[in-house]
């Protein structure tokens, strides 16, 4: 099936999917991963970050080699031209539950994160409506204007990383050694438990056929990537220095906490500050992944893609109140990070195989 290219006025330059690729994998995530990968990997968990960094590599390799032979089309056309239009649709409407729960995972973290350090009191709903209606505006934009804030999010919250200088002033550097104690399989484990964190880059299965000059499109994903697992694991280091590990194994929130050390004689409490600035941080996950479910209703059902939005969007707010307790945000964090890892780190190899194979029977019925 050949596929025009959308037009030129929903295009946009592939430098910019650097900022796409960084904006839509750092999220909540990166305020609270460190406890969860040592619980694995012990002092060596900045280790298990580096090997799920090299893993996102070879994948985003993988994911790019599928689209370099569909380039104009996304993984929804990819799997109803792969798989036909019946068993092609149901497995693009599972694609597409997948882009709805990590709109209301990453929305219900960082409502509980607001809720747990600044208003205890603050009506859950209250706040997933405010978010809905940010990505309702953002969504009905377009892709370009997505794309734009997810440079605008970079843009405006990169400085935080500065100050991880206040909690290296006391850092024990000795918390990292003896290197490698840990056990290859725990290493592993640690990498597996980082998918949730992690994820992201699988929206570049759904822009790609967006970016105008797709060439340098590989070297901007690569960059994005090798980006953020720098920020990763600088971040997992400067906890590990930080914290003594009774601390650093009961501490949910660790990016957070650490900023709480940070003081101005102005202001006594940054951390405020900073979870006010991670929506900003949190806002370009949101879109992407809303507008990458909300494209799905249009090319499955050809439904227009903004009812499918204000529909998504309600679906948000409302089951956003059943998730009360941390222990009910745990088991639903668990959940998406167990189908994330298969369905970001392992579906697109079999996608790949599947696609090379299709295209060989194709050459060789054309040879016959």
């Amino acid at each position: 099936m050949k596929t025009g290219s959308p037009p030129k006025r929903l295009m946009f330059s592939s430098f910019l999917l650097f900022f796409v690729i960084l904006a839509n994998q750092v999220g909540t995530g990166l305020s609270g991963f460190q406890r969860i990968i040592y619980q694995s990997a012990g002092h060596d968990a900045w280790i298990s970050v580096c090997m799920a960094g090299a893993w996102s590599h070879l994948t985003v390799g993988v994911m790019l080699r599928t689209l370099k032979l569909n380039p104009n089309m996304d993984l929804y056309e990819v799997h109803k031209d792969l798989y036909g239009r019946y068993f092609g649709g149901i497995i693009n409407t599972i694609v597409m539950l997948y882009m709805l729960t990590a709109v209301m995972v990453l929305s219900r973290n960082y409502v509980e994160m607001v809720q747990t350090w600044i208003f205890p009191d603050l009506p859950t709903w209250l706040l997933s409506a405010f978010l809905a209606m940010l990505i309702i505006y953002g969504v009905l934009g377009g892709i370009r204007i997505v794309v734009g804030i997810a440079l605008m999010s970079v843009i405006l919250t990169i400085w935080l990383i500065v100050f991880l200088y206040f909690p290296l002033r006391y850092a024990e550097w000795t918390h990292l050694t003896p290197i490698m104690e840990a056990s290859i399989s725990e290493l592993v484990q640690g990498m597996l438990k980082m998918s949730l964190t992690i994820v992201g880059f699988e929206i570049l299965m759904f822009v790609y056929p967006f970016i105008r000059n797709k060439e340098h499109a590989p070297l901007a994903a690569h960059l994005g990537l090798f980006t953020t697992t720098i920020i990763y694991v600088a971040v997992m280091v400067v906890t590990l220095v930080y914290f003594s590990p009774g601390q650093l194994s009961k501490t949910v929130w660790a990016t957070f906490s650490l900023f709480k050390i940070v003081v101005f004689p102005f202001l006594e409490r940054f951390e405020y500050v900073a979870i006010c600035v991670w929506m900003l941080v949190v806002l370009p996950n949101l879109m992407m992944y809303m507008w990458a479910a909300s494209k799905g209703i249009k090319r499955i059902f050809g439904w227009k893609q903004k009812y499918a939005l204000y529909t998504f969007a309600l679906i948000l707010v409302v089951v956003s109140i059943f998730f009360k307790t941390r222990i009910q945000i745990n088991t639903l964090n668990d959940i998406f990070s167990k189908v994330a890892l298969y369905f970001v780190f392992g579906y697109p190899w079999v996608l790949y195989a599947a696609v090379l194979l299709k295209r060989h029977f194709q050459m060789k019925r054309g040879g016959i």
